[in-house]
């Protein structure tokens, strides 16, 4: 059986402050990525994290992104790394991914992401996805908390299969990946599919349009993802919240201005709208 759910049926799932709150509440997210010359990603991905209400946000990128980072949100704690570094302790949840391409640089972050103790929780996206595809003897599959957010062509590679195959079945393709990976899914595209890796529920997002389809949103989902997990929420519900908040802001950029020309920073206010409602 598939459930349908749109914002209006799961935004009750929103975190919740108390008036005793502090920022330790709230989670601490470490993003990686951002190779050189693909920063973009990985700064939209931090700063979707930072306004959907995580407590702190590192950033953990190759060192010629650092400056734009800094000037863009000076409130994420931003790091030039190599790609022999190792991750800090202390971090609530992992999203890397974003800005990875296939150079030494981003294979490196990408083995440090799934080397990490299994008390983090892990969320792999974009490139770190196509190297889970290729390097699948690298990645030891455990019980930690793991989203993966493939589109079509990435779920190809995940399961070794053409985009058509994965077109023709999308539900049965995410429960494939969920289980072979031990993780919860979100399969991207036309109708969003979730699948809860606990019981191989699937859940389609009734709402989200070619509005959408550009550059730079999947990296804003990815985000929004990070800091629900990080405000205590779980994987599946952290899943869900993320796809009905950023289906329902393209929604809104279409009914207020068109499915043209969407700039996929401009989610993050009326995702963050949303959230406040």
């Amino acid at each position: 059986m598939i459930e349908d759910f749109n914002f209006d049926s799961i935004q009750i799932k929103i975190p919740q402050r108390s008036e005793n709150s502090h920022k330790g509440d709230f989670g601490k997210v470490l993003v990686l990525g951002g190779c050189k010359g693909m920063g973009g990603a990985a700064i939209l991905s931090s700063e979707a994290s930072l306004f959907c209400g995580s407590g702190l946000v590192h950033l953990h990128t190759h060192s010629t992104n650092v400056e734009a980072s800094l000037k863009r949100n000076p409130e994420v704690m931003t790091l030039g790394i190599d790609n022999d570094y190792e991750i800090f302790d202390g971090i609530d949840v992992v999203l890397c991914g974003p800005g990875l391409k296939d150079d030494e640089w981003s294979y490196g972050v990408y083995k440090q992401a799934i080397t990490i103790n299994d008390k983090h929780a892990l969320i792999l996206d974009a490139g770190a996805l196509r190297y889970l595809s290729k390097a699948y003897k690298d990645f030891q599959v455990t019980n930690r908390s793991l989203i993966l957010t493939p589109h079509p062509g990435e779920a190809s590679m995940l399961l070794n299969v053409s985009i058509d195959e994965i077109q023709e079945d999308r539900s049965g393709a995410a429960k494939e990946i969920s289980n072979k990976y031990n993780a919860d899914v979100i399969l991207k595209g036309n109708k969003t599919i979730v699948c809860s890796k606990i019981d191989n529920r699937i859940s389609l997002c009734n709402e989200g349009g070619p509005e959408l389809a550009t550059g730079g949103t999947g990296d804003i989902l990815a985000g929004v993802i990070s800091a629900m997990v990080a405000q205590k929420l779980t994987p599946h519900d952290s899943c869900i919240l993320s796809t009905a908040l950023h289906a329902r802001a393209g929604k809104s950029f279409n009914e207020n201005v068109g499915e043209i020309g969407l700039n996929a920073s401009a989610l993050i206010p009326l995702i963050r709208n949303l959230l406040n409602k």
